[in-house]
Parts: structure tokens; C-alpha cells; sequence
């Protein structure tokens, strides 16, 4: 099981992370994004923290993200 689209920044397989989302072509969950966010760091935080294309973290961060207050409320794992 994994995802169809290549253009997806998301990706979900079973063979990684047990089938737990992670950024495409890395094993970095996307929780990991979203704990940084709720303690108060940011994106480029993370991006400085994370040898990953920044252009993707920006990407996920927008699909999943964008309605939250990147230094505010809780986000979502």
C-alpha cells in the first residue's frame, strides 16, 4: 500500500515507518513537523534541523497545516 501520485509530498507505505506518513523519499514523519509546530518552533526551523528539501516541508505544511497558526494552537499529527 503506498501513494499513487509522485507529486504528493506525503507519502504513505507499509514498508516504511509502518505505514505512518512521511515526507516523500525520506523516513521523517510528518508528526515530526507537527511537534516542532506545537512547541513553538517553525517551519524553517525544522527545515534547518532536517536534511530535506525545504520546498516539500513547505509543501506538506501548507496541504496539512495552513488553517493553523504555525506559533499558535495545536496541530494535528
Amino acid at each position: 500500500m503506498s501513494n499513487s501520485s509522485d507529486k504528493d509530498p506525503i507519502e504513505i507505505s507499509l514498508g516504511k515507518r509502518s505505514g505512518e506518513p512521511v515526507f516523500r523519499g525520506t523516513r521523517i514523519p510528518i508528526s515530526y513537523l507537527s511537534q516542532y509546530l506545537n512547541h513553538g518552533y517553525t517551519v524553517e526551523d525544522f527545515i534547518e534541523q532536517y536534511d530535506i528539501d525545504p520546498e516539500l516541508v513547505r509543501e506538506v505544511y501548507k496541504q496539512k497545516f495552513s488553517d493553523e497558526d504555525e506559533r499558535g494552537r495545536e496541530v494535528p499529527a
